[in-house]
């Protein structure tokens, strides 16, 4: 019995150690990063989209001006 518990203890998880396994693989952590990252780029992409956009429209009707 007493050699059953000493399998058991010797196994079990550190806590310091699960801890820091814990921020070490923080999925939250790393998913919101990710998650700002392509916002930002979404972001960016929205702003050329809308200056290729009004650019169009400015040579479309710059031409009917003239």
């Amino acid at each position: 019995m007493e050699e059953l518990t000493r399998q058991i203890e010797e196994l079990k998880t550190d806590e310091n150690e699960l801890e820091e396994l814990m921020q070490q693989y923080d999925l939250d952590t790393q998913l919101e990063a990710e998650f700002n990252t392509l916002s930002q780029l979404f972001h960016q992409l929205e702003i050329k989209y809308q200056s290729l956009k009004n650019a169009r429209r400015f040579l479309q009707y710059g031409n009917e001006i003239k």
